[in-house]
C-alpha cells in the first residue's frame, strides 16, 4: 500500500503516514474549515512528485490560493501541468465527469470538492434518481480506486443532526464504501483546526490532532 504523505505533520501522523491509495477518503466539516484547503494540498505534494492529479471542483476552487500553497519551495507552473480540472455545472456532469477522470491514464489522485453539492439540489427534484446517481459515482470510484490503485479523495459538505452532532451529508449512503473518514473543526484559536479520525483502517476512532492553515498551507 502507498501513503500519500500532505506535508503536514500533525495529518499525516494522524493518518498513519498519510492518504492511502486504493481507498476512498472522505473529509467533512462546515464551511471555513479547511476541507478545501486540504484537497489542494494534497494535489499540490501529489503533482509535485510528477504525478497527474483529476480534480473535480464544484464550488469553483481559487487559482490564487493554489499559487499561494506553491510559494516555498514548489514549481507552480509544473504542479499545474499535472492537474486536469474538471468544472461540472449539474449532477449529471459530475457523474459523467467522475467517469471520465477513472478512465484516464496514469492518474494517481482524483480529487472531488464538493462531491454533495449537486447532489443536495437534486434531491428535491427526484430523490430516488439522484441517489441511485450518487451510488454509482461513489461505487465507480471505488472499484477503480482499487483496480488501478490510485488515491482518491472526497470533501463532504455536512448536516447537524437532530442530537447536534455534525454529520457528513451522505453519511448513510457513504458509510460502506470509504475507508477512511476525517472530520475537520474549526479551533478557538485563530487559523487551527482540529481534525478527528471517524473512519479507519488503522488508526484509532476518535484520534485527534491540532493542525493550523497558514498562507503556505496546511502545517
Amino acid at each position: 500500500m502507498k501513503k500519500l504523505k500532505l506535508k503536514c505533520k500533525p495529518l499525516d501522523d494522524l493518518l498513519g503516514g498519510g492518504l492511502e491509495n486504493g481507498t476512498i477518503t472522505m473529509i467533512y466539516g462546515e464551511a471555513g474549515s479547511g476541507k478545501t484547503n486540504l484537497c489542494l494540498q494534497a494535489t499540490r505534494e501529489c503533482t509535485s512528485q510528477g504525478q497527474k492529479v483529476a480534480f473535480i471542483d464544484t464550488e469553483g476552487v481559487s487559482m490564487e490560493r493554489l499559487k499561494q500553497l506553491c510559494e516555498r519551495n514548489y514549481d507552480f507552473k509544473k504542479i499545474l501541468d499535472n492537474i486536469l480540472f474538471f468544472s461540472p455545472n449539474s449532477f449529471e456532469d459530475q457523474e459523467k465527469m467522475i467517469n471520465d477522470a477513472i478512465n484516464l491514464e496514469n492518474i494517481e489522485l482524483i480529487v472531488i470538492d464538493t462531491i454533495n453539492l449537486f447532489y443536495r439540489i437534486n434531491l428535491e427534484e427526484d430523490k430516488d434518481a439522484t441517489m441511485r446517481s450518487f451510488l454509482r459515482q461513489m461505487a465507480n470510484l471505488q472499484m477503480a480506486a482499487r483496480k488501478k490503485e490510485f488515491f482518491v479523495l472526497i470533501s463532504e459538505q455536512v448536516y447537524t443532526d437532530k442530537s447536534g452532532e455534525i454529520k457528513p451529508f451522505t453519511h448513510r449512503e457513504t458509510d460502506h464504501m470509504t475507508k477512511t473518514v476525517l472530520k475537520i473543526e474549526k479551533n478557538s484559536q485563530m487559523g487551527k483546526r482540529n481534525a478527528t479520525i471517524v473512519k479507519h483502517r488503522s488508526q484509532p476512532e476518535g484520534k485527534t490532532s491540532v493542525f493550523t492553515i497558514t498562507s503556505n498551507g496546511l502545517e
